[in-house]
């Protein structure tokens, strides 16, 4: 696996925040089951992403969910593949629309 080519797809995912994670006040949300989680910028990134470099900006306050899932791991690959998979089936839909 390229990390290099990643398209961080993994800072679009729902992250709940738990109560021992030390993430800022004005980067959490509440979901509709009342869980706290990472707020999203309009375009669904992690509130907490710096868009120009793909990188988190509270890196060493992250989530413990975020620091569980390691890049190029099992996880990392399943919804790298299945991210794929939407763009390709995104894709075939609007060639068919607009051929």
């Amino acid at each position: 696996m390229d990390c290099r080519r990643c398209d961080a797809v993994c800072c679009r995912l729902s992250v709940t925040v738990m109560p021992d994670d030390n993430v800022p006040g004005y980067l959490l949300d509440t979901d509709e089951n009342g869980r706290t989680v990472m707020a999203r910028n309009d375009e669904g990134w992690c509130a907490a992403i710096d868009p120009y470099h793909l990188r988190c900006t509270i890196y060493t306050q992250r989530p413990a969910i975020c620091r569980q899932f390691d890049m190029g791991g099992d996880d990392c690959r399943l919804v790298r593949q299945d991210y794929r998979r939407q763009q390709h089936d995104l894709s075939t839909i609007f060639s068919t629309i607009h051929p």
